[in-house]
């Protein structure tokens, strides 16, 4: 069942007086629980998809169809509600609130969503367990190891049960081993259902995603 639907979306930007066509003409299905790599060189429109995908930004032109729902047609407000309600990011910097430890990063979104207490606390547990972190609920972001910060920041995804997980370069701050262990947890969070879309540069990393999509200079130029 299809997930992400875009057809012949476009988008451009001015940079330095010069317009930027960052995608042209792209058009790409994704169904419920794929593991997807979206690989280019720098430049070439994977983030700017990831943005429209994660309802950040919108297309110029073209059509996108999240999960039976047109993304065109909706406000500000509305895409504000998609974002929290259906869409996971997770980031090369890990985006942690700094005063806040743990436990309490992972649980912030479901304040936003305005759950109580005794809602919360079940979801941020199994989140924290679905990485292996519990141990470490309670410490700051500068008590934990990139890759620890990392794990909260997925698990801090996981807790708002996403329909779909955007990985922005997670790997990227990271060494090889702690990457490869972050690589495993999407793998695993993937076989139990999750729809998983991965931004990266490098190879390598695609690989470890079921279905690689190549981007360059704003066009989608080959699926493998």
């Amino acid at each position: 069942m299809t997930l992400i639907q875009i057809e012949h979306v476009s988008k451009s930007y001015v940079m330095g007086g010069e317009m930027i066509r960052a995608l042209d003409d792209v058009s790409l299905d994704i169904d419920h629980g794929e593991f997807v790599a979206i690989m280019g060189p720098s430049g070439s429109g994977k983030s700017t998809l990831m943005n429209i995908l994660g309802c950040l930004d919108v297309a110029d032109g073209g059509d996108y169809v999240l999960d039976g729902k047109a993304i065109n047609r909706l406000k500000d407000a509305q895409l504000a509600e998609i974002r929290n309600r259906k869409i996971g990011f997770v980031f090369q910097s890990f985006n942690l609130l700094p005063r806040l430890n743990a436990y309490e990063n992972v649980e912030l979104p479901l304040i936003y969503r305005g759950m109580s207490r005794k809602e919360r606390e079940p979801l941020v547990m199994k989140a924290l367990e679905a990485v292996d972190i519990v141990e470490r609920r309670k410490h700051l972001p500068s008590e934990l190891s990139g890759g620890q910060q990392q794990r909260v920041a997925i698990a801090r995804t996981l807790a708002g049960d996403p329909a779909i997980i955007l990985a922005d370069e997670p790997t990227g701050a990271l060494d090889s081993k702690t990457s490869a262990e972050i690589l495993e947890i999407f793998k695993r969070l993937n076989e139990q259902g999750r729809t998983i879309v991965l931004i990266t540069h490098d190879m390598a990393i695609a690989q470890q995603a079921k279905r690689v999509v190549y981007f360059r200079d704003g066009k989608l130029s080959e699926v493998g």
